[in-house]
């Protein structure tokens, strides 16, 4: 009787989060580490991988995770820091020009500009396209040069 117990406790414990249990965690399928609640789920830190699939952007390899935090409830926000060393950071704008559109000047940066060049902001600030349909999403990105050549990325993106 006690080894059925504690058998059983162990399989909710164990599988609890992936349920949607709150207050119980589980790893993301891209290996962010989530904590339910009862409203959704927050994954703080998240992986490079949970960026790319989230903010629906491919960003190189050796891109670094500074911070970031990806909340999911009946709507999605995430925010997220990064660092793409110098020999891939003009691929790292480039993808980004590709999934978000032209660096929008004269727009507020999300980035201290302090030690950064050649600063770009990509941004919707409205809820259409330019075709005029509906947008899916909300975003703000910021992105900057470092003297070392190193590209600095914050992202900001909501769902509607």
């Amino acid at each position: 009787m006690g080894l059925f117990v504690t058998m059983s406790l162990y399989v909710v414990t164990r599988y609890a989060g992936g349920w949607g249990v709150p207050y119980f965690s589980f790893t993301s399928e891209r290996g962010s580490h989530c904590t339910n609640d009862f409203a959704g789920y927050t994954c703080d830190p998240v992986t490079l991988a949970d960026v790319e699939f989230f903010g629906d952007v491919n960003l190189p390899d050796d891109s670094r995770i500074v911070s970031g935090t990806y909340r999911a409830t009946h709507d999605y926000r995430l925010d997220a820091v990064l660092e793409v060393p110098a020999p891939h950071a003009a691929a790292a704008l480039h993808s980004l020009r590709e999934g978000f559109g032209k660096c929008q000047p004269g727009h507020p940066s999300p980035l201290n500009p302090a030690g950064l060049t050649k600063m770009c902001v990509l941004a919707n600030d409205t809820d259409y396209t330019a075709s005029g349909e509906p947008d899916s999403r909300l975003f703000t990105i910021g992105t900057g040069l470092r003297k070392d050549g190193t590209r600095v990325i914050a992202l900001a993106i909501k769902s509607l």
